[in-house]
Order: C-alpha cells, then sequence, then structure tokens
C-alpha cells in the first residue's frame, strides 16, 4: 500500500531547490519550493514522486492517473490519517553536503591549469637570465632586455578580453587550442631570435597566444563542477599560473647552467605541443552564447594604447627622463585613451570588458584590491633575485635556491585556503593575506642592507609573501564569481586576469624606472625606494578588502 504525504506534512525546509514541473528551466535561486504546492485541498504529493524527482534532478509531473484522480483523493488536510515518522518528510536535501566531481572535471581543470601553468612560467622564466640575455646582443641596455617582460605582461593584459569575446564566438576548446599552437610557435622564435627586440616581438607573439589560453580554459572548466565545488576549482586554476611563475626563476637557474638562456624559451614548445594532443582527446566543447554583435574594435585598439602609452615612459624613464617632453606627452596619450576605452565600454552593446559589472560593489572592491595587490606580486619576484645577483653577490644557482621558500609557501597556502574558503569567510581569509603581505614587504624595507643575511632578512619575507598571497588572491576571484549569475563567470575572470597582468606590467615598469641603479652598494637606496612603493600599494589594496562586501545570496548593489 502506498504512503501518502499530504503538502502541508512535506517538511519544505529540506526539500532541495529543483525545476519547475514540466518546465526545463532551472529552480529561481532563493525561491521556496513550498511556493509551488499551493494550498491544502489541491492534489496530494506521492512520496515515491518526490524521490524519483529528487533522483533525477527534476520535480517530475504526478501521472495522469494522480492528476485525474477522484474529489476522495483530494481532501484536506485536517483529514488525512496519521502518517509514520518514516514517511512523513522527504529525505534532506544535499545542501550542506560537499558535492561529488566527476572525474572528467578534474582530468579538465588539470588540463587547463597546466596552459596557465605554461603561461605563468613563461612571465618570469627569465628573471634570472637577463644579464645573460643582454650579453647576447651588442649594444642591449637593461631596459631593452626588461621590455621581454614589460611586453609580455602588455600583451597578455591586451589581448585577454579579445581572446575571450573571441572563445564565445568561435569556441572555447578551439581557441584554447589555437593558443597552445602559438605558443609553441612563439617559443621557438624566442629561442632563435637573433636581435634582442626580435625576442621582444617573439615575446608579445607568446603573450597573445598565452591570453587566448587563459580565458577559453577556464570557461572550459568551471561548468563541470557543481556550485558548491567552484571555488575550489577557480582558486586552483587561479593560482596555477601565478605559482608557475614564482617556480620558473628556481627551474631556470638549473637550465641556465646547463645549456644557456635561449633553452629557457624552447623548453616550453615541446610542452605545448602536448597539452595540444592531451587537450584534443580530454576537453570538450561547452555551449556558447548566440553573438550578434560586432566585436568592440574601438575597445581593444583604446586599451593597449592606453596600457602601453603609461607604461613606456616608466620603463624608459632612465634614458627620458620621468618629466620630460617626450614622456609627459605619451602620459597623456595613456590617459586620453584610457577616458576613451572607459566610454565605448560602457556605451558598446558587447565590450571587450563589461564595465557594468562594477555595479556590483563585490566585484568592483575584488577587482580594485586584484589590481593594487597585483602591483607588487610579480614585481617583487624580479626585485628580488636582481638584488641578490646584484648587490649580495649570489650565483645563479644559489639565487634560485633561495627563493624556493616562496613558491613552497604559496601552494601550501593556495591548496588550503581554496578549500577552506567554502566553508568559512574566504574574504576574512583575502584580508589576512594582504596583511601578511604588508608584513613580508615592510620587514624587507626595514632590515634590507648590503650584508648578506639570509635566514634573517630574506627567508622570512619570501615564505610570509607567499603564505599570504595563497591565501589572498586566488580567493579574490572566487568571491567577485559568487556575485554574478553564471553567464558572466567568463566575464569576470577576463576582468580579474586583465586587471592583473596591467598591473603587473605597471609594477614591472615602475621597477624599472626606480633601480636607475641596479648593482653594487650604492645601490641598496634604490631597492629600498622600491619596496617602499610596493609596500604602499600593498597597504592600500589591505584597506580596500574593508569595504563592506554582501554575502553569497545577498543583494551587493
Amino acid at each position: 500500500m502506498r504512503n501518502e504525504v499530504e503538502p502541508v506534512q512535506v517538511d519544505l525546509a529540506r526539500v532541495p531547490q529543483v525545476a519547475r514541473a514540466g518546465s526545463d528551466a532551472p529552480a529561481e535561486s532563493g525561491e521556496p519550493v513550498g511556493s509551488r504546492v499551493r494550498a491544502a485541498g489541491t492534489p496530494v504529493i506521492e512520496r515515491r514522486d518526490v524521490e524519483t524527482g529528487l533522483q533525477n534532478g527534476l520535480a517530475t509531473a504526478p501521472r495522469s492517473a494522480t492528476a485525474t484522480r477522484s474529489a476522495a483523493a483530494i481532501r484536506p488536510a485536517t483529514a488525512a490519517p496519521p502518517v509514520p515518522a518514516a514517511d512523513r518528510r522527504v529525505p534532506a536535501a544535499p545542501s550542506q553536503v560537499r558535492e561529488a566531481v566527476s572525474g572528467r572535471a578534474w582530468r579538465a581543470l588539470t588540463v587547463a591549469s597546466l596552459g596557465t601553468v605554461l603561461v605563468g612560467f613563461n612571465s618570469t622564466a627569465s628573471n634570472l637570465a637577463l644579464d645573460s640575455i643582454r650579453d647576447s646582443f651588442a649594444g642591449a641596455s637593461a631596459a631593452d632586455v626588461g621590455w621581454g617582460i614589460a611586453g609580455f605582461m602588455i600583451g597578455t593584459a591586451a589581448f585577454l578580453p579579445l581572446a575571450g569575446r573571441l572563445a564565445d564566438r568561435i569556441g572555447r576548446k578551439r581557441i584554447f587550442q589555437i593558443g597552445l599552437a602559438l605558443f609553441a610557435l612563439s617559443a621557438v622564435f624566442s629561442a632563435i631570435a637573433p636581435t634582442v627586440w626580435t625576442l621582444n616581438m617573439a615575446r608579445v607573439l607568446q603573450a597573445i597566444s598565452g591570453a587566448a589560453i587563459l580565458p577559453a580554459s577556464l570557461s572550459l572548466v568551471l561548468p563541470l563542477f557543481p556550485e558548491s565545488r567552484r571555488t575550489t576549482a577557480v582558486g586552483l586554476w587561479s593560482a596555477s599560473g601565478p605559482l608557475a611563475a614564482a617556480i620558473a626563476p628556481q627551474v631556470s637557474t638549473l637550465m641556465l647552467a646547463a645549456a644557456g638562456w635561449r633553452v629557457l624559451y624552447f623548453v616550453s614548445a615541446p610542452i605545448a605541443a602536448l597539452l595540444f594532443v592531451v587537450g584534443w582527446r580530454v576537453l570538450r566543447e561547452q555551449p556558447t552564447p548566440p553573438r550578434h554583435q560586432r566585436l568592440d574594435i574601438v575597445g581593444a585598439t583604446a586599451g593597449t594604447v592606453a596600457l602601453l602609452a603609461i607604461v613606456t615612459p616608466l620603463m624608459q624613464g632612465r634614458d627620458w627622463g620621468l618629466l620630460s617632453p617626450v614622456a609627459l606627452a605619451l602620459g597623456g596619450v595613456g590617459v586620453v585613451a584610457l577616458a576613451i576605452f572607459v566610454f565605448n565600454s560602457l556605451r558598446h552593446q558587447e565590450p571587450l570588458l563589461n564595465l557594468h559589472l562594477f555595479r556590483r560593489r563585490n566585484v568592483w572592491v575584488t577587482q580594485l584590491a586584484n589590481f593594487l595587490v597585483g602591483l607588487s606580486s610579480q614585481s617583487l619576484w624580479l626585485l628580488w633575485p636582481l638584488f641578490l645577483l646584484n648587490v649580495w653577490s649570489y650565483g645563479v644557482a644559489k639565487v634560485g635556491l633561495a627563493l624556493t621558500l616562496g613558491p613552497i609557501a604559496a601552494g601550501f597556502s593556495t591548496i588550503t585556503f581554496s578549500r577552506l574558503g567554502e566553508r568559512w569567510n574566504a574574504v576574512g581569509f583575502c584580508r589576512t593575506g594582504s596583511a601578511m603581505q604588508i608584513a613580508s614587504v615592510g620587514w624587507m624595507v626595514l632590515t634590507l642592507g648590503t650584508t648578506p643575511s639570509y635566514w634573517f632578512v630574506m627567508a622570512p619575507s619570501i615564505a610570509l609573501f607567499g603564505l599570504g598571497w595563497g591565501m589572498c588572491v586566488p580567493l579574490l576571484n572566487s568571491v567577485a564569481l559568487k556575485a554574478v549569475p553564471e553567464k558572466y563567470f567568463g566575464e569576470v575572470s577576463g576582468l580579474f586576469n586583465t586587471l592583473r597582468y596591467a598591473s603587473a606590467a605597471i609594477g614591472i615598469a615602475a621597477l624599472f624606472a626606480v633601480l636607475t641603479e641596479d648593482s653594487g652598494a650604492a645601490s641598496l637606496i634604490y631597492y629600498q625606494r622600491a619596496l617602499v612603493l610596493f609596500l604602499i600599494a600593498a597597504c592600500v589594496g589591505f584597506a580596500s578588502l574593508w569595504i563592506p562586501m554582501s554575502r553569497p545570496g545577498q543583494s551587493d548593489r
């Protein structure tokens, strides 16, 4: 004899939010299931019908026999016979339980993260090779070689939004695969470059191909993860590239000692080719939204010009002077181009960067903190090896070993707090991590000197910075994504990475502008000035994280 449960007897708090009966649309967030059970006197809900719907993930409509049941079956709740306690409640929804993740999702995340590792590795792999590269090309200056690093950041930041739009139009997997193929070619071009400027141009091509990899990879992965596990997925994906950037200087020391700087670039070619093959087999194309508007060419041009015009005077500050007429003129061009970019983005139907997302407080607060923290994140990984090489006279291998504490601490912190961020307050972790970065840079400002003292000065600072970075940066993107519907995930992630690379380009250019002298005891004051600059940026970033933000599910406007 089947058990029937009256509507008023269903424990609605324990019924998961499911789609409406007879509809393909998912239930709206926050809509109680009880809103679909109109009142006493409606047809009863059979328990096994509810259980079937829960197992299928959808609310199934009652069978026609139930719908046409006689009036005797449609009785008021007060007339219901006693129901056994075991049948009185629908099984509890696993809303507080960590949902399972498919093996396919983990494999896709692995491939996507390895793609970001490839991009991140090449952003800093040559940091220890700057002197070797400069010596290879007659007449090359420090700024000329530095353009290879800054150009990579500029190219990545400038092309990221356009790559995201192209991925939405022609397919995420296709763009990801094209990016890997071009990355392999650009690695070969970098390795065989005959002049410093052909090397820099090859690095820009590598940046463009890397920009194609980044947004497409996350768009391919995130839909495969249940909502409750996306903080981990985003955290691991967001951290993989910067972690690779932190590890790259250590790995590059071995390559430099064995075969020279050209191997640093060439090694990426076979790795990119292998990822191309694996990605072709593992990744599956995700549905892309219909697009009918034209690409935002004006926005792409204005954004690139703005970033280039701002970075160039900083990079060439040693030769031109920061207040020279040409530097000021370029700065003015940058400001005008940035204004055009913002105006166009607010009016275009499909802008490269959806600035309307900044109407959500959680988005603009996290992006502001992302930009400010990013000014020092990449730059310090260049400042540390330069100081160790040129002031403390460490060898290349010793420098690589000295930096190891950073990626170890960052890796541990990222894995730990990406998982804890799913259960606890992710914003609190971001604030704590930002404070640790301030303490790291502040400690160096107070203790850095010309006398080598690694365990007292460098080791605490590098380890603390890595720990703070892993607590803060990966979770910032997760906090922003929780504030928007799923259809905006790609745009928010594109915005996050664009600002991260743009701030890295500005931070590195500022470092070269401040380090008018980078070797010998007399250069200490210039390193200290750079550290103070990064300390100010870190403090402002920390302060921005205290702007009140809403919790998931609350309005943040």
